[in-house]
C-alpha cells in the first residue's frame, strides 16, 4: 500500500530551516525534499524545453523510489487546438523521448488541458494517449465543464482513459473557494486555479489528486476527511494514488499533506506511510 505524496515545487521561502536547512544550496534542496516527500510535480517543462543534463541532474539528485511528474509543453496541451497536428504529435514523441532515460524515477506524467479544450479536442487527447510509448503511468486533467458531464462527454471521456489505462487527474479546487478573497494569496489562487466540479474517480491503477487547501487550516478538515476515505478505498482496491498537495500560497501545503496522511493511516490499518516532516528548525538542521 502506497500513496506518493508531493508538492507542486521542492522550495519555497517559507520551507528554509523547517524541510531544510538554510546553509543548504538551493541546488541541494531537492535531495533534501525527497527524505519527506516521495514525489513532485514538475512544470518546468510545460513552460519551456529543459536540457537533458538538467533532467538528470534532478534525476540523480534523488533516491531510488522518488516519482517526478512532469507536464507536457504546453505546445502540445494548451495549443492542442490552433496548432497543426503533425507539429503537435513531434512536440509529443520529442518530450517522450527526453523521459526516456529518467523512467525508473517517473510518476504519472501529466497532459494538462485549459478549459479552451472543449469536447473537440476528446479524439485528439486520445490520440495523444494512443501515442504514449513509455512503460510509466500517463494521466490526463481537463478543465472545461463539457468533460463533467455525467450525461454527456464525461463518460466517453472516461471510458477512452480506462480503454487505455490511462489516469484522469482529479482537481479537487473547493478549499479555495469556499471563501471569498479574503487575503492576497486567495485573490492569486481564485484568479489563477480552476474552479471545476471534483469527481474523484479512478480511470487506471495511478489515480492523480490535485489537492488545492485554504490558508486556514482548520477550513480543509471536511475535505481531508472525504480524502483519506477515497484513498483508504483505492489502497484497498490495490491502486497506487499520486497525491500532490497545493494551498493558496503553498506555505502551509506539506502540513496539510501530513494532515491528510494520519487521517488515511487512521482509516487504513495495513497502511504504513513514509511522511514525516521535521518539527522544528533543530530537526532540520540534523541534516
Amino acid at each position: 500500500m502506497t500513496i506518493y505524496y508531493g508538492m507542486a515545487q521542492w522550495q519555497h521561502p517559507a520551507w528554509v530551516n523547517w524541510l531544510y536547512a538554510a546553509s543548504l544550496s538551493a541546488g541541494d534542496r531537492i535531495g533534501r525534499y525527497s527524505q519527506v516527500f516521495s514525489t513532485v510535480e514538475v512544470g518546468s517543462t510545460f513552460y519551456t524545453k529543459v536540457d537533458d543534463t538538467q533532467l538528470l541532474r534532478w534525476y540523480n539528485s534523488v533516491g531510488e523510489g522518488f516519482k517526478f511528474s512532469f507536464k507536457a509543453p504546453q505546445t502540445v496541451t494548451h495549443r492542442l487546438l490552433e496548432r497543426p497536428w503533425l507539429d503537435v504529435q513531434q512536440d509529443w514523441v520529442a518530450f517522450m523521448l527526453s523521459l526516456q532515460p529518467l523512467q525508473n524515477k517517473l510518476g504519472p506524467t501529466m497532459l494538462q488541458f485549459p478549459a479552451i479544450c472543449d469536447e473537440r479536442a476528446l479524439d485528439a487527447i486520445l490520440a495523444l494517449c494512443d501515442m504514449w510509448t513509455l512503460s510509466t503511468p500517463l494521466s490526463v486533467e481537463v478543465r472545461n465543464l463539457a468533460y463533467f458531464d455525467k450525461a454527456h462527454i464525461e463518460p466517453r471521456f472516461l471510458a477512452g482513459l480506462s480503454d487505455r489505462h490511462v489516469n484522469r487527474v482529479v482537481m479537487d479546487s473547493r478549499p479555495v473557494f469556499s471563501t471569498e478573497a479574503y487575503c492576497e494569496s486567495l485573490v492569486d489562487a481564485q484568479k489563477k486555479k480552476p474552479r471545476v466540479p471534483c469527481h474523484p474517480v479512478a480511470t487506471a491503477s495511478h489515480p492523480v489528486v490535485r489537492f488545492i487547501g485554504h490558508p486556514d487550516l482548520p477550513r480543509n478538515e471536511l475535505w481531508l476527511d472525504q480524502w483519506a476515505a477515497k484513498l483508504s478505498q483505492w489502497l484497498s482496491e490495490g491502486l497506487t494514488p499520486s497525491v500532490f498537495v497545493h494551498s493558496s500560497d503553498n506555505i502551509a501545503a506539506p502540513t496539510l499533506a501530513a494532515q491528510l496522511d494520519k487521517k488515511v493511516r487512521l482509516l487504513t490499518p495495513n497502511y504504513q506511510s513514509a511522511l514525516l516532516l521535521p518539527q522544528s528548525q533543530e530537526q532540520a538542521s540534523f541534516w
